[in-house]
């Protein structure tokens, strides 16, 4: 019987953290929509129970007899009622701790521009009330992001997105956060009610994009779009509002300074090392950028 189960285990995070935890010897059930999907991106081995975040009765199934809970899903605007389910259901099954993954601090809040992040907060509201230990990871952005722009760095040596090139951020790797959540959900004695705020080392896009031209050996050249070219240019992709008004939210507290902060002593302490840099993020996906 599992002691953790990761719901949202196919997910960038999700799969970083299980494969953490199998690194520190545990063998967390992965509670996902496919068992296929589960088997392709996790390995045939993975301990797999199939529920949907949507159905409360089959996730209480699915945790039955689980200890410590770690809830990633992918941005929706029913991410809030998703999540709420996975609480009351792991409540139900006998759960005492909940891990949580939220947004940087500058995006959550009851009166957030995007619904991703009221609804993040309308989560740890939840948390705080429910009678369950819990604790919440609060990264930066995530250097993953630019793996959308992939084509093009790899076909036109072009990085474009909706900040200032000179931007102060303060990025964090998919695999920093998977390696803090492993560590707390190993032992989450001393974790509990705490919110960890953190990032990667500071840097600026510009930088990043310099970082790639070296690693990758040809030119990487960064392009600050406004906000208005990013937003027509997601809705030629057809992608929907909610998401559009998220990316143009996340860029706007962006140029505000909300992701500028370097906040690396979360990952130092528990992880016991440096966050992974831009550089080696680059190093380890130049197969795809090159």
């Amino acid at each position: 019987m599992a002691s953790i189960a990761v719901v949202g285990a196919t997910g960038n995070t999700g799969r970083a953290t299980v494969k953490e935890l199998k690194a520190l010897g545990e063998n967390p059930l992965c509670v996902v929509r496919s068992a296929d999907k589960a088997k392709e991106v996790l390995g045939a081995d993975a301990n797999i129970a199939v529920a949907d975040v949507d159905d409360r009765a089959g996730l209480e199934k699915a945790l039955k007899g689980v200890e410590r809970v770690f809830i990633v899903t992918g941005h929706n605007p029913k991410s809030d009622a998703q999540q709420i389910n996975v609480i009351e259901a792991a409540k139900a099954a006998g759960a005492k701790f909940i891990l949580k993954v939220s947004g940087g601090r500058s995006v959550v809040g009851p009166d957030a521009e995007s619904v991703v992040g009221r609804g993040h907060h309308i989560v740890e509201e939840h948390l705080r009330k429910s009678g369950l230990a819990w604790c919440v990871l609060s990264p930066g952005l995530f250097m993953q992001n630019v793996m959308g722009q992939a084509a093009s760095i790899k076909s036109d040596g072009k990085m474009i997105l909706p900040f200032p090139k000179d931007l102060k951020m303060s990025f964090i790797d998919v695999r920093d956060t998977a390696a803090v959540a492993a560590r707390i959900l190993k032992d989450p004695s001393k974790h509990n009610g705490t919110i960890y705020d953190f990032t990667g080392e500071q840097t600026t896009y510009e930088e990043f994009a310099k970082v790639m031209s070296d690693v990758l050996g040809k030119p990487v050249t960064y392009i600050g779009a406004s906000l208005e070219a990013a937003e027509a240019g997601m809705k030629l992709r057809n992608m929907p509002d909610w998401l559009v008004g998220h990316m143009i939210a996340i860029a706007r507290v962006g140029a505000q300074g909300g992701f500028t902060a370097e906040k690396t002593e979360p990952v130092r302490d528990i992880v016991g090392r440096a966050p992974i840099t831009t550089r080696q993020f680059v190093q380890d996906h130049k197969a795809v950028l090159s």
